[in-house]
Order: C-alpha cells, then structure tokens, then sequence
C-alpha cells in the first residue's frame, strides 16, 4: 500500500492553505489528506488546545489505515511531533518551517512567555490572531493568493500555545524544509532543527513555502513517500 500524506496547519489556518500543495500531489499520484486543527476556530470562544490537536491528528493517521508521511508546517509541527511518537504508522515526519519542539516544552516557553506584539488578543481573552499576516506569514506569496488566506484566518486558541508537548518520536525519520527567508521563524532556528534531521532541504522563501515554493515541497514529499514504499517492498 502506498503511503498517504497527512498535512497538519499551522496556527490560524485552515486545510485549505495546502491546496496547492495537495494539486502537486496529486499530479503526482500521490493521495494526501489536510485535516482541521480545533485549535484553530472562527470562533474564539471554540477554539480548543495542543491536547484536542493531538487527538485529531492521531486519528486522521488511523483512519489512513496504512503508512503515512505525515507533514506539518509552524504550530502543526507540535501535535504532529506527539502524534508520530504514539504510532507505528508513521514512516516519516516532514517539518516545513515548522515548529520541532523538545517533549516538555510549550510554544510559550518557546516565545519566551509572551506573543508577538503584532499580534490581536480576541475580546473574550481566549485566542490570538496575527495581525501583521502579510509580512510575517505570507511573504514572498502570490498577493491575490495571500489576500485569499489572510481573509481565511481564524482565531487561535491560546491553550494550544500553554500546553507543553507530550512526547516526541525517538525512532521514526525526520525531514526539515528550511525557509531560508523566513521572518515569522528564523532560519538560523530551523537550521539547528534541521541538524538532528535525517533529511533537509533549503527553500529561498517565506513562512509559507508549501504556498510560494509548492512544487519544491511537493518535490521533498514525494521522496518521503518513495522512502517509505522502498523500505516497506
């Protein structure tokens, strides 16, 4: 059985960020599925945490009832990063400027204990949202297609930068996408968390680049893919 690929959202979005990734894909015969966080919400009062992220993203391998590259981009890195540790599906772990947290640790302690200032605080005190989307997390995308996903934006609920990651995969094959512009995550970060990678790949873009540079990761996806069919034939 060929692998599928599971992509997790990072913060605020939506699977429809990786339509043009899942396009890529599929020209390529390759099955992927996008899934929704529920930390993610257009309602901030809904917005769940790092906990119910994990149970999405384990059950979204499940159901794929066979082997899976799953890929994550920015926050979908850390309930990407427990669900893999919890399951023997999971051929390979794809970051794409994504957040490779150590078990133990949360996305606070990571920011040092405070958001961005460019950030909104939602009036009931429960999420967050980027207001500065455009620079920090769409640069160097398509404008039409980058005034398309701020318009997508939800709410991000706070617990699921507060909850500290559960556990993270000794055994299973990393691969880090570093966006070698980005200025959401800087790169000099993700290059040390490309060090402890198995595989790594260099994009010259943005935060985004399954949106600015999707046939490069549509590239590095379908090696990961080939990987696990070679290993399991």
């Amino acid at each position: 059985m060929n692998p599928t690929v599971v992509l997790v959202h990072g913060a605020m979005h939506t699977p429809w960020i990786f339509e043009p990734l899942r396009e890529r894909l599929s020209a390529r015969g390759i099955a992927s599925r996008a899934i929704q966080l529920p930390s993610s919400s257009p309602d901030s009062a809904a917005a769940q945490g790092l906990a119910e992220d994990v149970e999405v993203v384990r059950a979204a391998v499940a159901a794929a009832d066979g082997p899976v590259v799953l890929a994550a981009h920015s926050y979908g890195g850390v309930p990407a990063t427990w669900a893999a540790a919890e399951s023997d599906q999971v051929t390979e772990l794809v970051y794409i400027a994504a957040f490779a947290l150590e078990a133990g640790t949360s996305m606070m302690e990571w920011m040092g204990g405070d958001f961005p200032p460019t950030w909104n605080h939602s009036p009931d005190g429960l999420a967050v949202k980027a207001g500065d989307a455009e620079e920090s997390i769409f640069s160097g995308v398509d404008p039409a297609l980058t005034a398309e996903a701020v318009k997508r934006l939800n709410w991000q609920g706070m617990r699921a930068f507060t909850e500290k990651l559960g556990a993270a995969p000794a055994q299973v094959p990393l691969t880090y996408v570093v966006a070698t512009e980005d200025p959401a995550l800087p790169p000099a970060v993700q290059e040390q968390w490309a060090a402890r990678a198995a595989h790594s790949v260099r994009v010259p873009s943005g935060h985004s680049p399954h949106l600015s540079h999707a046939d490069e990761v549509a590239d590095v996806l379908a090696k990961a893919v080939a990987r696990a069919s070679s290993n399991r034939s």
